[in-house]
């Protein structure tokens, strides 16, 4: 008799068909997959905490939207609280990374110094019985930063939905 597995959630899924997609990229594609996913995953939060009104969606999408780019993405997140400053700062990192690949077509990968040096100045979120060598892998230290942050940020919408804006009737108006 065949054991079934058990059905996986729906995120643990989107990680998986993620992170198989995410590993066997060239140096340049990962940093760009990466950087997408983090902005849909910041998409994800903050249309999870608006008010279910048109111009929440007009805010996150479309041409010359307000909140179309990473960028403004993180800033927003940041500043409504939705995420927290080691995250703000994390992922204002891996976006300077894909910029770095983003704007220079040769010789470029992760080695290179000021790739590296980015790299650096994420944390080490990989197994504590890493090799120093591979704590200093400016790829490996990368992976693993984009795995934990992609899993907390898949997870954080989960939880911001229970925070979700709803509109209010305000009592300092002057017409009924």
């Amino acid at each position: 008799m065949e054991e079934k597995r058990p059905e996986l959630l729906p995120e643990y899924r989107e990680m998986s068909i993620f992170l198989n997609e995410f590993h066997s990229e060239s140096d340049r594609g990962a940093a760009l997959v990466a950087a997408s996913l983090l902005d849909e995953q910041l998409h994800n939060v903050l249309s999870a905490f608006f008010a279910d009104v048109p111009t929440s969606k007009d805010l996150l999408e479309g041409m010359n939207a307000p909140l179309g780019t990473l960028s403004s993405r993180l800033s927003a997140a940041y500043s409504l609280g939705l995420i927290q400053e080691n995250e703000y700062r994390e992922i204002n990192i891996i976006r300077r990374v894909r910029n770095e690949f983003g704007h220079k077509w040769k010789e470029i990968d992760f080695k290179t110094q000021k790739i590296h040096d980015l790299c650096m100045q994420l944390p080490w979120l990989g197994p504590d019985d890493c090799t120093e060598s591979e704590k200093n892998d400016p790829r490996l230290r990368f992976n693993f930063e984009i795995a934990i942050l992609a899993f907390d940020l898949i997870w954080r919408s989960v939880l911001v939905k229970q925070e979700k804006r709803q509109l209010k009737v305000w009592s300092n108006k002057i017409r009924s």
